[in-house]
C-alpha cells in the first residue's frame, strides 16, 4: 500500500474573492441550472462547493468563470446521482397496515414474474457478489462500493462484479435454452 500523499497547501488568497462572488454568483447559478436539471437546493449546493474550491485552488482570473462553471456542473451531476440513488422516507406514502399498500395497476403479471425471476437470480449468487452487485444496481460507484466493503481494492470489487455478471449471463442462457426446448402448449 502506498503512503498517503500530502495535500498541497491552499493557494494564497488574492483579495478579490468577495467581489467575484458578489458579481458572478447569480450568473453561475443560472448557468449550472441551465446545464443540470436539479432542484434549486442542489444547484445552490453545487455552486457553493465550486466557490469553496475556488478559494482553495485560486485559478487564473482571466479564465476563472469557465473553471468555476465546470467545477459546479460536475458537482451538480455528482449530487444529482446521490439524490437519485437515495430513498427519502418523506417521499414514501404513509401506510398504516398491509391492506393500505396497493400494487401499481400498470404493472403486469409478466413484469411481476420477471422481477421475481431477477430477484431469485440475484439471491442465487454468492454473498459477496450479491452484495456488490446490489450496491452497483443501487447506483453506487466502484469507488463507493470499495469503501463500503471495508477498503477492498478496486480490482477485488471489479473481480466479484465480473463473476456475478458472468453467472447471471450463464443462468439466463440456461433459461433461454430450456424455454426454447419446451414444446408449445398451444
Amino acid at each position: 500500500m502506498q503512503p498517503p500523499t500530502a495535500r498541497p497547501a491552499p493557494a494564497p488568497r488574492r483579495g478579490d474573492e468577495e467581489a467575484l462572488y458578489r458579481r458572478y454568483h447569480r450568473a453561475l447559478q443560472r448557468t449550472v441550472a441551465d446545464a443540470v436539471h436539479g432542484t434549486p437546493e442542489l444547484i445552490e449546493d453545487a455552486c457553493q462547493t465550486a466557490w469553496s474550491k475556488l478559494l482553495r485552488n485560486q485559478p487564473h482570473r482571466d479564465t476563472f468563470f469557465g473553471w468555476l462553471r465546470v467545477v459546479a456542473i460536475h458537482e451538480a451531476y455528482r449530487l444529482s446521482a446521490i439524490e437519485r440513488r437515495d430513498l427519502h422516507l418523506e417521499d414514501l406514502p404513509a401506510a398504516t397496515n398491509w391492506e393500505a399498500v396497493t400494487i401499481d395497476p400498470r404493472a403486469s403479471i409478466d413484469d411481476a414474474l420477471e422481477a421475481r425471476a431477477a430477484l431469485e437470480l440475484l439471491a442465487s449468487l454468492p454473498p459477496r457478489q450479491r452484495h456488490y452487485l446490489t450496491l452497483l444496481i443501487a447506483g453506487f460507484s466502484y469507488e463507493e462500493i470499495r469503501h463500503l466493503a471495508g477498503g477492498r481494492t478496486y480490482t477485488n470489487v471489479n473481480k466479484h462484479l465480473v463473476k456475478a455478471r458472468a453467472l447471471i449471463r450463464l443462468a439466463q442462457l440456461r433459461d433461454a435454452r430450456a424455454n426454447s426446448q419446451r414444446p408449445d402448449s398451444s
